[in-house]
């Protein structure tokens, strides 16, 4: 699959895409120690793509192929708008795992009017009190990814976030470490598809 680069604010920005054409746009973001390559290595690009979405995986600066320096979480959801915003994309779900899902729920904090949809594969930033503060004021359809024998993010800060945003749903993935959607491909990837489906019904 080829990928692509453009320039936001003098920042080089790699990224991957697959049908881009449709109207129903999700955003993949990364985690720490991944970026866009590894939403095509674990076909989670085509498998959306087949389903009649236009999928973009963006590597955030400082990461992958991307140039810059690494953000906190808040000035990368602001260059996130940004990197969108020279994409076209106006309206997306947002996939955030770890770190990108950090990112995801800042962006909803800042941006939530440019969302369809937000899908958390255990993030970041839950100890960050303006992410607390706003986990109530989410209204967009929210769907949560969790591994059972996460390390990282003990398992019961799953429930936590669930109680806090109103429409969300959860999924706790058997034996799965932190990142579990790459210990449960196939369960993330049918979970992901069928809530796709229910919020994009009307795209």
């Amino acid at each position: 699959m080829s990928e692509f680069f453009l320039e936001v604010e003098g920042i080089k920005i790699r990224y991957r895409k697959a049908n881009e054409e449709s109207p129903r746009k999700v955003v993949l973001l990364h985690g720490m120690a991944f970026n866009a390559d590894t939403w095509y290595e674990l076909g989670t690009i085509n498998k959306l793509s087949e389903a009649g979405y236009a999928v973009y995986a963006i590597d955030m600066p400082g990461f992958g192929k991307s140039g810059g320096k690494r953000m906190n979480r808040w000035i990368a959801a602001e260059f996130l708008r940004k990197i969108l915003d020279a994409l076209g994309i106006s309206h997306s779900a947002l996939v955030g795992p770890s770190m990108g899902g950090g990112i995801a729920l800042a962006f909803a904090t800042l941006y939530q009017s440019k969302l369809i949809a937000l899908i958390l594969i255990s993030p970041a930033g839950l100890k960050d009190d303006k992410i607390i503060g706003s986990l109530d004021k989410i209204s967009i359809p929210v769907l949560i990814f969790w591994g059972e024998k996460d390390r990282v993010f003990p398992v019961d800060m799953a429930q936590y976030l669930k109680n806090k945003i109103e429409r969300s749903e959860l999924v706790i993935c058997p034996n799965a470490r932190h990142p579990c959607y790459l210990d449960t491909s196939d369960l993330f990837h049918e979970k992901l598809i069928q809530f796709l489906n229910r919020v994009f019904r009307d795209y």
